[in-house]
């Protein structure tokens, strides 16, 4: 029973950096993103980023750009950008990829903006191993 409560507890941590990365410049429409890295244990390759609207209002013109870069010979760059157009309140919209291959640390990052909702930005740091994204913050990916 200890090691279930101890198990809970640091997952709790794991998750709470990520969840709380918002900034706001409108009360009624919040954006806020993260990001996610895979888990060898579990099988998944993907790494990516999320984009949720917390407010009451929709948040319009939403843009996205998710990087993830590094490795022990700075080989990986990879650069993700799209327009999502608008994003409903307590709705997301997230963005992945499995194309990552290389070995060593990495730096994962996801920036959003809107024009009433202003700019959020969440960045992780990660180990590369082959096509595995390592990051504390995988645990994201099953909110």
């Amino acid at each position: 029973m200890k090691k279930k409560i101890v198990g809970m507890f640091v997952c709790t941590l794991m998750i709470i950096p990520v969840c709380t990365l918002s900034v706001s410049a409108d009360p009624e429409s919040e954006l806020r993103v993260g990001v996610f890295g895979a888990s060898m244990m579990s099988g998944l390759r993907h790494v990516g980023g999320i984009i949720y609207n917390d407010g009451l209002d929709i948040i319009q013109d939403v843009q996205y750009t998710f990087t993830i870069t590094g490795g022990s010979d700075d080989s990986i760059d990879i650069t993700i950008s799209d327009d999502v157009g608008n994003i409903e309140n307590n709705q997301g919209y997230m963005i992945s990829t499995k194309g990552v291959k290389g070995y060593g640390p990495v730096t994962i990052t996801m920036t959003a903006t809107s024009s009433n909702a202003g700019e959020a930005t969440a960045t992780a740091q990660g180990f590369q191993i082959g096509p595995y994204t390592i990051s504390k913050t995988y645990l994201m990916a099953w909110c």
